[in-house]
């Protein structure tokens, strides 16, 4: 059974007690994405949101009650459910903590499980064991997420997706995400779809002119600084590396 949530709540301690909750109720419909799912395997990039796919489903409006529904157990909490044409986002308060839940939908993805200690123990917690996507397809979507809004932290995911875990990136998935691009860049907007060649000269070309000072001005808030020395360079060589395998 999930352990209630100390009080006054953290957003920490929100962020614990809705994966172990969701991953209670749900099961193996609940698969834990992003950030948090890079965290649990001990990532040290730091993130403000909760993102899950749940599945068998084929629209949000089916985990809609659900979700209030779980999330109403939380004593005093202030609930707020926004659908949009992407996802499903949650607003979640409690005391002075808020937190936000982006949930879609999907009729299957791979999932792999992993436990919570990482973030558990240090809060007094028991930990639990969670589902979170596999990987190959993070790095997917994760790939395709940078390319529609080119993003540092999304360079560094992809780096430590594929540096320090392996990775490799899921082609069916990357091709489904290359078939329909939305982006609301300037000068992607008008583009509907890529082919893999193309998005490996997209990557060729920002890992040959990534600037430093850009990048750490970004990810200096995200991440400590043991991990931010030589960060610039070693982000260029994955990313380099990674469309090199694209590209074979």
């Amino acid at each position: 059974m999930t352990a209630p949530i100390v009080r006054p709540a953290s957003a920490e301690r929100l962020f614990l007690w809705v994966v172990h909750r969701f991953s209670e109720l749900f099961g193996a419909q609940a698969i834990l994405k992003g950030g948090m799912a890079l965290r649990l395997l001990d990532c040290p990039r730091s993130t403000t949101d909760l993102d899950y796919i749940f599945v068998p489903f084929e629209s949000k409006r089916d985990i809609e009650s659900e979700l209030r529904a779980a999330l109403g157990e939380l004593e005093d909490a202030l609930v707020e459910i926004e659908l949009h044409s992407k996802m499903l986002r949650v607003a979640l308060s409690l005391d002075d903590a808020r937190i936000q839940i982006e949930a879609t939908v999907a009729r299957s993805c791979d999932s792999e499980l992993v436990g919570t200690a990482s973030i558990a123990i240090d809060l007094g917690q028991p930990p639990q064991v969670v589902r979170i996507l596999s990987v190959n397809q993070a790095l997917a979507h994760k790939l395709a997420a940078w390319n529609e809004r080119r993003l540092f932290r999304d360079l560094y995911d992809i780096y430590f997706l594929r540096t320090r875990l392996g990775a490799s990136p899921d082609q069916d998935v990357l091709e489904e995400r290359l078939a329909a691009v939305h982006s609301r860049l300037p000068r992607l907007r008008s583009i509907n779809s890529m082919t893999s060649e193309e998005l490996v000269e997209e990557l060729r070309g920002v890992a040959e002119g990534l600037e430093e000072r850009e990048l750490l001005s970004e990810l200096d808030p995200l991440l400590p600084d043991n991990e931010l020395a030589g960060l610039t360079s070693r982000i260029r060589v994955a990313v380099l590396s990674l469309a090199d395998t694209l590209a074979s």
